[in-house]
Parts: structure tokens; C-alpha cells; sequence
């Protein structure tokens, strides 16, 4: 079906964004709909990756749900259809204990997850966050529903130009994202003699207490800038 020629335009204009620097999707994102954080997030296996983060806050949420497999991206992605969760309560703790632990400490208070689905194509998921708890305005769901649609036409759009494997400039990122925290967490196994599981839990540690982004900290520890802490007990040292 052919976009309306608002739609249209709008695609055109994300075309070129995406080929700038990447956050600026995210930012736009942000002053439109006016939230706290924002970000995209491609979803396609091994593919799976965040195209922009608004914040250092948002991304250390969205490292978390990829890492433990839980969230409302993830929710929002599998079934098609918005996950709006205007309050952290019991309930959401229930279905996202991790995330809602870690999303109260960064000071969140409401996210909302909308799926880029495309003529019952889902390639990626719009999160929008809340500091304060309460629900979008009906003009907020509205313009959030908008800005999925084009964002999803867009990044179709984008990777139709490219040959069959190939991801196009602008997205190739939430590959790369993913591949050099999992590059890290293969050093930081055999620096410290753990699995690569545990390694990925310090280095996501390591972002937090130090309130920097885990894509920097693992860059740090890839160039040999930076190598983590052992800090077990002696006896949980590795022998010999």
C-alpha cells in the first residue's frame, strides 16, 4: 500500500538521518514526543541491536533486557502489539524482576514499548521512558504509533538498498554493538578465569557503578585501556 504523502515525507526525511549520527533518531524521538528516553532497537537474531540510545540511563536498560532475556522491548517484539506500562508496580515486577529493579534505580518511572511492524513485518521495537509514573497522553500513543510505522518503513526502506546479508549504513551499528560487549566478555573470561556469562555481568556491573555506557567500557577493555577488577575472595581465585 502506498504511504499517504505525510508519510512519505517523513520517510524521506529519517533517510537521511540515518545516515548521520545515530542518537539523532532517538533525540528526535525524545523533543517530539516529549519523554524522558528513547530508543530503537533492531530485532532479527543475531541481528538484534540498538540502532540509538537517547540517554546512558536508557542504554544501560536496554543492555539488561538483551542480557537477561526479559523487558518490554522483547514483549512488545514477539506479540505485535504495544507494551505500556505506565507504573513499575508488582505486577511489572513480577514479569520483569530485573528490569524493573534496575529501571527504579535509574529513575524511571513508566515505559512504553511499541513494535515496528510493517505489513505483519516486526523488525524492531520504539521504547519510550517515563521519569515520573503515569500514562502517555492520547496525543503522546498517537504520535508514538506514528513514529513506529515510519521508523519501520524506514528501516525497510534502508535495507532494501543492500545486498542480501548486508545491513545498510545507519543500522550495521546494532550488530557491532553487540559483537564488541561479547568481544569484551570473551577477555574479561579469560583475564579473570570466569564464564563468559559472569564476565558479561561485570562489565554491565562495571557500567554502572561508573555511569558510563557498557558499548565504552567494553571499547576500553577491547583497545587493553582498561582491564576489570578481580574482586572475589582469595579462595574463589583460580588455582595454579
Amino acid at each position: 500500500m502506498t504511504p499517504d504523502p505525510a508519510v512519505r515525507v517523513a520517510i524521506a526525511f529519517a533517510r537521511q538521518v540515518a545516515h548521520s549520527p545515530n542518537a539523532r533518531w532517538c533525540t528526535a524521538c525524545v523533543e517530539v514526543l516529549v519523554v524522558t528516553g528513547a530508543e530503537i532497537t533492531l530485532m532479527g537474531g543475531a541481528e538484534s541491536g540498538p540502532v540509538c540510545v537517547s540517554s546512558p540511563q536508557v542504554a544501560a536498560l536496554e543492555d539488561l533486557q538483551f542480557d537477561v532475556g526479559e523487558g518490554p522491548c522483547r514483549d512488545a517484539h514477539v506479540s505485535g502489539r504495544p507494551v505500556n506500562v505506565p507504573r513499575l508496580d508488582r505486577f511489572a515486577s513480577e514479569r520483569w524482576p530485573a528490569f524493573v529493579e534496575l529501571a527504579e534505580v535509574r529513575g524511571i518511572g513508566a515505559v512504553f514499548a511499541y513494535p515496528l511492524d510493517v505489513s505483519g513485518v516486526g523488525v524492531g521495537v520504539l521504547t519510550v521512558y517515563q521519569a515520573e509514573p503515569g500514562d502517555l497522553t492520547v496525543a503522546q500513543h498517537d504520535d508514538c504509533l506514528v513514529i513506529a510505522e515510519v521508523l519501520g518503513a524506514t528501516i525497510l526502506s534502508l535495507q532494501a538498498d543492500e545486498p542480501a546479508g548486508e545491513l545498510a549504513a545507519g543500522l550495521e551499528t546494532a550488530v557491532a554493538y553487540r559483537a564488541e560487549i561479547y568481544q569484551a566478555s570473551g577477555v574479561v573470561a579469560v583475564q579473570l578465569g570466569i564464564p563468559p556469562s559472569e564476565a558479561v555481568v561485570r562489565i554491565r556491573g562495571y557500567a554502572f557503578a561508573t555511569s558510563r555506557p557498557v558499548s565504552a567500557v567494553a571499547a576500553d577493555i577491547l583497545a587493553h585501556v582498561l582491564r576489570l577488577p578481580d574482586d572475589r575472595p582469595p579462595s574463589l581465585e583460580p588455582q595454579g
